[in-house]
């Protein structure tokens, strides 16, 4: 018989909500997930500080947000006070039908063609693109293979800049562009590009970092250069450039590059509730759709990419589910009348071991996922803005959000 894990809510310090890159995909995914999320009864924690009449947080209401990428997008809009059916509105185009959706603003619709910018620097990186073509193929007819690190035609850092984003951020979304004049609290993940580091935008640091020594938190950059400089996805977008205080430039590339979900900052933030929304989930086989083989390159390379994150994602949660389930054996053992111990000695062993762990004893994850059986999700376009296809994804976040929640017991 299978029992439902039991989560005492009203013994919870806070609750966080982690969400994944992946694109616009991703980011309907965990709209979805957010409706579910609500519909088990949380709530989000929003606004600015300045705002009146704001709810005050309490056991079942998400206070940290932590995003990458795609990601990020929707956790700074929920912690901007955007509500659901307004964040929907602007990913489906659709009108907002009730005043309180409109808080703080009606969120404009999402069009490429203000976020994205192509590049105006390819033209002159790509000036002697002919003659290495050229190159290349004497170079193959004389028995060499070129070195790829050095093909000039290669030698672009992206099509696309996340400028147009930063400002479509900056211009028309964000209330305040300051992490700190928010209520709750917004981590936006990215990566160094020049320096193989992770970097954690926010308005709250912790150094060192508890759980990833090669992790650094940044306090003084705008919420949007957060968020374009998360999103520049290398390839399709450039690396963005930010200074730091000394007014050395920095490139930061997508926040997902060295670890997928970002759990432990909001472990960091004192979150022991955590839900993580992501829609890596590798295909399994459905006779319906057949061998991904048939379906071309593509296809075979996001299912590459989704079964090497797939596995690192699966590593961190054994990892958590591993060390909950020692800790856990070894309270039983001190409470045991068998052991010896005082309560006092029980709680100090308890202590050392979460301190050296880097893990809470009462720490919940709640992993949010599509279901390996939906192929939709799996086939759907990263970066499609086509309402009717977005709606499909959000239905697929909501329909996998209540089935992760439906498994436990969330008691007052």
């Amino acid at each position: 018989m299978v029992t439902t894990p039991k989560i005492r809510i009203n013994r919870k310090k806070k609750v966080a909500f982690v969400l994944s890159g992946g694109g616009t995909k991703a980011a309907a995914f965990h709209i979805g997930v957010a409706y579910a999320l609500r519909e088990h009864g949380f709530e989000f924690y929003q606004g600015l500080k300045t705002d009146q009449n704001r709810i005050e947080p309490h056991s079942k209401m998400v206070q940290t947000y932590v995003g990458s990428s795609g990601g990020s997008f929707i956790a700074t809009v929920l912690a901007a006070g955007y509500s659901l059916e307004n964040i929907s509105a602007s990913f489906l185009n659709q009108i907002p039908t009730e005043n309180s959706q409109f808080f703080p603003r009606a969120l404009p619709r999402l069009q490429y063609s203000k976020m994205f910018k192509l590049r105006a620097e390819i033209a002159k990186e790509q000036v002697n693109q002919f003659q290495t073509v050229k190159n290349i193929a004497s170079s193959l007819i004389d028995g060499n293979f070129p070195s790829l690190l050095q093909l000039k035609w290669l030698k672009m850092s992206g099509l696309f800049s996340t400028a147009g984003l930063e400002q479509f951020m900056r211009e028309e979304v964000l209330p305040s562009n300051r992490f700190e004049d928010y209520r709750p609290e917004l981590f936006i993940v990215s990566t160094k590009l020049n320096d193989s580091q992770k970097v954690v935008f926010g308005k709250s640091a912790y150094s060192p970092p508890p759980h990833d020594p090669r992790c650094e938190y940044q306090t003084h950059v705008r919420i949007s250069d957060s968020i374009a400089a998360s999103a520049s996805l290398p390839v399709i977008f450039a690396p963005y450039q930010i200074p730091d205080h000394s007014g050395r430039t920095h490139y930061y590339i997508d926040g997902e590059i060295r670890e997928t979900l970002s759990t432990h900052v909001a472990v960091d933030s004192g979150a022991d509730l955590v839900f993580t929304s992501y829609t890596h989930q590798p295909y399994r086989f459905v006779k319906e759709v057949g061998s991904l083989t048939a379906l071309g390159l593509p296809a075979i390379v996001v299912q590459s990419i989704y079964i090497l994150i797939e596995q690192k994602i699966n590593s961190t949660y054994e990892s958590y589910r591993s060390k909950k389930a020692a800790m856990n054996e070894v309270y039983r053992y001190c409470k045991d009348s068998g052991s010896g111990l005082t309560r006092e000695q029980a709680d100090r062993i308890m202590e050392i071991l979460e301190k050296e762990l880097h893990q809470d004893r009462d720490l919940d994850i709640i992993p949010i996922h599509p279901n390996s059986s939906d192929t939709r999700t799996f086939l759907g376009e990263h970066f499609s803005l086509n309402p009717r296809r977005l709606t499909e994804i959000v239905k697929a976040g909501y329909k996998a959000g209540m089935s992760a929640l439906s498994k436990y017991e969330f008691e007052e």
